[in-house]
C-alpha cells in the first residue's frame, strides 16, 4: 500500500516541503502495512470486520487521491505517529488521516467522508455508553452502601430503644417520686437536670426513628397514585412550627404515577422538616406539585440560608449532615426513596433576592416511566 502511495503523492509539485510531508505520511503507512501484517496473525475474529473495513477505507483514499498541491497539516503528523507507536485503535489513525485539509486540488471521496462522519459518531456514543456504565457502577456501589447501613442502622436501633425505654420509665419514677416528696419544688437544678435528660431521650428516640427507617426503605409497592392525596394526606400528618409560613400550590390536574404512597409520603415529610429545619429563626415553606411533560415535579423550597457550594454535592450522601443534632439520613431517605420509583430528585440554592434552597422531586407519569439517577446542581 505504501508504494501504490509514494506513486500517487509523486504527481505532486516539487515542493521540497511538501515533499518531506507527504513522504512521512508514506513511511507511516509502510509501518502501518507492517503492523496490520502482525495484527492478522493474531487477530481476534470479532475484530476482523472492522479491519477489514478499514482497509477498504484507506484503498479508497488511495484511488481517489488524484493530486495534492496545498495542505494544512493540523495534528495530523503527531496523532498519526503516537497512534503507530502507541497500538491505539483503528478509529483514531482514521481520525488522524481525517485531519488534513485539502485547501485545493484532489478531495477526498464521499465514501471516505461518510467513513469519517459514521466514525465520528460511533466513537461518541461510545463515550456516552462509557459514561452511562461510569454513573451506574456509581451507582451500584451508592445502592451497596445503602444497603449496608441500613442493616447496621435497623440492629443498632432496635438494640438501643430498650435499654432508652428502660431509662425513659426509670426517670419518670424518679421524677414522680421526687415530686411527691417536694424535693423537687425547692431544688430547680435538680429540676433542670431531670427535663435534659428527658430531652436527650426524645433526641434519642427521634435519632433511633431516623435509623429504623432508613434501613426498612425496601422496594416499592406499586399501584397508581394520586400525588394530590399523598401531598394532602402529608401535610395532614405534618407539624408546621409557629414561626414558619406554610404556602402551597398543588395543580388539581396532576397525572397519576405508579408509587407506593405510604414511601413517597415519608420522602415529603423529610422534605419538609428539613425545609423547617433551615429555617430556625422562622421563614416561608413553598410546596408545590405541578406538571412537567410526562412527570409531575414537586418542590419544597425555604427562605433559609441556602446549601453552600461545597455541600450541594454531599446532601444526599447517607451520613452527611451539617445539622448539630442531625443524622445525615432523612435526605438520603428521600434520594433512596425517589430513585426506586424512577424519579430524579435535585436541590439548587434561591435567588439572592429570596434566599434558601429548592429541593424538586420529578416522578414519571403513569406509563412514562423513566430512568432513575440523582441529580444536585447549584444553579441559581
Amino acid at each position: 500500500m505504501g508504494d501504490q502511495l509514494r506513486l500517487q503523492f509523486n504527481q505532486v509539485n516539487n515542493n521540497g516541503e511538501v515533499q518531506g510531508k507527504l513522504n512521512l505520511i508514506v513511511s507511516k503507512l509502510d509501518e502501518y502495512d507492517s503492523m496490520m501484517e502482525v495484527w492478522s496473525d493474531s487477530l481476534d475474529p470479532a475484530n476482523a470486520a472492522e479491519v477489514a473495513a478499514f482497509s477498504t477505507v484507506l484503498t479508497d483514499l488511495e484511488l481517489q487521491v488524484k493530486s495534492l498541491y496545498d495542505y494544512e497539516e493540523e495534528s495530523f503528523f503527531l496523532a498519526l505517529g503516537e497512534t503507530l507507536r502507541s497500538n491505539q485503535t483503528l478509529q483514531t489513525l482514521l481520525l488522524a488521516l481525517s485531519a488534513i485539509v485539502l485547501v485545493s486540488g484532489g478531495v477526498l471521496g464521499l465514501s471516505l467522508r461518510r467513513t469519517v462522519a459514521a466514525l465520528r459518531e460511533e466513537m461518541r456514543e461510545r463515550e456516552r455508553a462509557e459514561s452511562d456504565l461510569i454513573d451506574a457502577n456509581d451507582q451500584i456501589v451508592k445502592s451497596e452502601k445503602l444497603a449496608a447501613i441500613g442493616q447496621l442502622s435497623g440492629g443498632v436501633a432496635h438494640d438501643l430503644r430498650n435499654p432508652l425505654g428502660a431509662i425513659k420509665n426509670s426517670v419518670y419514677m424518679v421524677d414522680k417520686q421526687l415530686t411527691a416528696a417536694g424535693i423537687l419544688d425547692d431544688n430547680p437544678k435538680l429540676r433542670r437536670y431531670l427535663d435534659i435528660i428527658d430531652q436527650q431521650i426524645i433526641r434519642s428516640n427521634r435519632i433511633i426513628t431516623d435509623l429504623m427507617t432508613f434501613a426498612r426503605v425496601g422496594s416499592p409497592t406499586l399501584t397508581e397514585t394520586d400525588l394530590a392525596k399523598v401531598l394532602e394526606e402529608t401535610l395532614e400528618t405534618m407539624v408546621i412550627n409557629d414561626n414558619v409560613k406554610l404556602s402551597q400550590e398543588i395543580d388539581s390536574d396532576l397525572y397519576p404515577v405508579m408509587a407506593d404512597g405510604e414511601q413517597l409520603q415519608r420522602a415529603f415529610v423529610n422534605l419538609a422538616n428539613n425545609a423547617q429545619e433551615a429555617m430556625p429563626n422562622g421563614g416561608q415553606l413553598t410546596i408545590t406539585a405541578q406538571i412537567a411533560n410526562n412527570h409531575v415535579e414537586i418542590s419544597f423550597s425555604d427562605t433559609g440560608e441556602g446549601i453552600s457550594e461545597e455541600n450541594i454535592g454531599k446532601i444526599f450522601d447517607p451520613l452527611f449532615t451539617t445539622k448539630t443534632k442531625g443524622t445525615g439520613l432523612g435526605l438520603a431517605v428521600c434520594n433512596e426513596i425517589v430513585l426506586q420509583h424512577g424519579g430524579t430528585i435535585s436541590a439548587h440554592r434561591n435567588e439572592e433576592s429570596s434566599g434558601g434552597t429548592t429541593f424538586k422531586v420529578l416522578l414519571p407519569a403513569s406509563g412514562n416511566n423513566g430512568q432513575a439517577q440523582s441529580v444536585t446542581t447549584n444553579d441559581s
